[in-house]
């Protein structure tokens, strides 16, 4: 049997049509509602943008979502841009029924070649430990599908599906440590799955307040992780006329910054 890593890796693979083109199939596993995670889209246009570049490390990768995706099959196509001995870059689109539904931008490296100052102007963020943290489980009609194949411990300070005493206002922040349930290491494309599926941190304030689809995401990866839990922490602080941003981070065990993302959305109250 599978694990989710494992079907992770199978549901973001793409198939080579022609110079450029690639097909790829949206799985129902990696679900947000009825449409397909953003993360996931995006990790599966990476794995097709990759193919088409000198340089197969993603490094930084923005999204634009023009139109919802249903569950099926897609089509990538990429364009070349100029490139350098470091960095390979394209944009990309990803159609659906003939139609565009995502437009990507990117940059891609060689991790393994990247050389150049390592400075940090901030620490690790302090988490409760790994023990000490709750597990959400998957509850059917109240997590996103996808909450079937990550595991997920919260901080008690982000136990955000807890209704919040009035004296103890909670911000509009979550923390809490991220893994593949069989504890395999994640990978690049983990990172870009993980940069988008953390609940809305606005969630924690205000509750379960409505639905909120991606606008526009950008993801920076940094490098890969090291084996053990990842540390995620993501935040929202402005919400204006309905649009909200939310940064996320990830961290791995040995206290390095691996991924970094800043997303734009629409928050639609529940009616």
């Amino acid at each position: 049997m599978k694990t989710p890593f494992e079907h992770f890796k199978t549901d973001t693979s793409v198939v080579q049509i022609e110079e450029n083109l690639y097909e790829g199939n949206l799985s129902d596993r990696w679900s947000i509602g009825k449409t397909p995670n953003g993360g996931y889209t995006m990790a599966l246009a990476a794995k097709a943008i990759s193919k088409s570049l000198n340089h197969n490390d993603p490094l930084a990768i923005t999204a634009n979502y023009l139109n919802r995706l249903n569950f099926g099959k897609v089509l990538v196509t990429v364009e070349v841009l100029p490139f350098t001995k470091s960095l390979s870059s394209a944009r990309a689109t990803m159609l659906q029924d003939d139609e565009i539904k995502v437009i990507f931008t990117a940059t891609f490296t060689d991790f393994l070649k990247s050389k150049g100052l390592n400075k940090s102007f901030r620490q690790v963020p302090v988490f409760v430990d790994y023990e000490d943290c709750i597990f959400h489980p998957f509850k059917e009609g109240f997590n996103p599908g996808l909450e079937k194949f990550i595991e997920k411990k919260y901080c008690p300070d982000s136990v955000w599906w807890e209704e919040k005493k009035k004296d103890k206002p909670n911000k509009a922040t979550l923390n809490l440590y991220m893994s593949w349930p069989d504890k395999e290491t994640a990978d690049l494309y983990s990172l870009i799955l993980f940069l988008d599926s953390t609940t809305p941190p606005i969630f924690n304030k205000m509750g379960s307040v409505g639905w909120v689809p991606t606008i526009s995401l950008t993801s920076h990866l940094r490098a890969f992780p090291s084996d053990g839990p990842l540390k995620v922490s993501a935040k929202t602080e402005f919400l204006t006329s309905g649009f909200i941003e939310e940064d996320r981070e990830i961290w791995d065990s040995k206290g390095n910054l691996v991924g970094q993302s800043k997303q734009l959305a629409k928050l639609r109250l529940k009616k």
